[in-house]
């Protein structure tokens, strides 16, 4: 998985591409924690425009850093999931639990108020 960063202020947006699963998930932990504790980061705006598939162990940690930003007063946000990733979070319920937006411009936008 390829994964970038940049920062709006306190909030970090990460782009990946490609699967984020168990496999990837080691690489995907070790960026987001990096870039997370490297700055006073309250917000994570996750782009999923080019991530293909979504496993239950990304599920649970994303969900790990929901609680861990919760901390910070900040939350996990969503943006640009294509309709079968999206599906994923519907079907577990979790769309519930993080806000999904269709740009990434438009979570940052949410994460600023």
């Amino acid at each position: 998985m390829t994964l970038t960063a940049e920062f709006y202020g306190s909030t970090l947006v990460l782009q990946g591409k490609g699967e984020l699963t168990e496999e990837t998930l080691p690489a995907f932990k070790e960026d987001a924690q990096h870039h997370l504790a490297a700055a006073d980061i309250r917000d994570l705006v996750l782009d999923l425009d080019q991530i293909t598939y979504v496993d239950s162990a990304a599920l649970e940690y994303l969900l790990d850093l929901q609680d861990m930003l919760a901390e910070r007063l900040g939350q996990v946000r969503l943006a640009g999931a294509d309709e079968s990733v999206r599906k994923i979070f519907e079907m577990t319920r979790l769309d519930e639990d993080f806000e999904l937006f269709g740009q990434v411009g438009e979570a940052v936008k949410a994460a600023s108020f």
